[in-house]
């Protein structure tokens, strides 16, 4: 996998860096860390955690899959993996 894009309905953001920062500072704020193995999404901040595909998450890394669907601070968004 070359990249990958967060689509967040409004637009799509590319993931270029090896950490990407999403969320609302003081509410909750999770990162996506590009690794060799794929993308993770980790909490970073905030008493809710990040939900992927309506679970919440806790504090592990989770392996992000194309397609799936994020929730960070009350805002939905979908993974995508770009070949």
């Amino acid at each position: 996998v070359d990249f990958a894009t967060i689509d967040m309905y409004t637009g799509e953001l590319e993931l270029t860096k090896t950490l990407t920062t999403l969320g609302k500072p003081g509410l909750q704020v999770a990162v996506i860390a590009k690794r060799p193995h794929g993308y993770f999404i980790t909490h970073v901040e905030g008493a809710q955690f990040p939900v992927v595909n309506g679970e919440s998450l806790d504090a592990q890394a989770h392996l992000l899959k194309d397609h799936d669907v994020i929730e960070i601070a009350g805002i939905k968004m979908e993974f995508f993996l770009k070949a």
